[in-house]
């Protein structure tokens, strides 16, 4: 039996399993951070904290638990124009500043099927590796130009490498937050720590002094919103559809 193991940068990703509440989680439902997690006989969750380092540690720790199949699950920017907020990108390669490498497994047709059929959009192609959130859409519009990505994240290059290294097949499943039309404001990327997880008081204090920066924020939640629910349907389609 295979036994997959799911990575996930953050803490607003990995809460779209709806089993993680009874999976051994700590308060409030949340996996210890950078512990593997038992979401069914067959699949292991971890929770890896943004960036490439994180996310390759991750992937080695899972691997010490036994699985022979990794999954980068989450988040992404997207950088081609035509996709929006809820849009799944099924990755065939990562581009990376050290290596292009090819993914080696995706989701069955069927589940891609069943995921058009609650109207999500499923976008092949190719995703960009970079080290800091692409936060700005002159950054989105660069890196589209310079590479032809569709979209970028932070973790799925050292999950490959990793995957790669030790002759395992990974999938790549990433829902864009942020259209490339959308500029992050800059209270949410200073206000939130490596795993998500928001500074409130300070996050207020930002947008008391700023509060030019209120409808941006608005529409990132409306976007994240959107984003959410199609990484619940995705999630379900991993535990329960294969």
């Amino acid at each position: 039996m295979t036994r997959i193991g799911i990575i996930c940068a953050l803490y607003f990703e990995a809460s779209a399993f709806p089993r993680l509440q009874h999976a051994g989680a700590g308060s409030a439902g949340k996996p210890p951070a950078r512990q593997p997690v038992k979401l069914n006989e067959q699949t292991l969750l971890i929770v890896s904290g943004m960036g490439r380092e994180r996310a390759k540690q991750a992937a080695h720790r899972l691997i010490e638990e036994g699985v022979d199949r990794l999954i980068s699950f989450g988040s992404a920017g997207a950088l081609a124009p035509g996709l929006k907020p809820g849009d799944l990108v099924l990755a065939e390669v990562v581009h990376d500043t050290e290596k292009t490498r090819a993914v080696t497994a995706s989701l069955p047709a069927s589940v891609g099927e069943r995921l058009s059929r609650h109207n999500v959009s499923v976008h092949a192609g190719m995703l960009a590796h970079s080290e800091e959130p692409v936060a700005d859409t002159h950054t989105k519009l660069k890196l589209f130009e310079q590479t032809g990505a569709v979209a970028a994240d932070m973790e799925s290059a050292g999950i490959l490498e990793v995957a790669e290294q030790e002759g395992l097949p990974v999938s790549i499943l990433r829902v864009i937050t942020d259209s490339a039309a959308m500029t992050l404001p800059a209270a949410v990327l200073r206000r939130i720590d490596d795993f998500g997880r928001p500074d409130i008081p300070g996050l207020g204090l930002d947008l008391l002094t700023s509060p030019g920066q209120i409808p941006a924020l608005l529409r990132l939640w409306g976007a994240s919103s959107r984003a959410r629910r199609t990484m619940k349907l995705v999630a379900r389609e991993l535990l329960e559809g294969g």
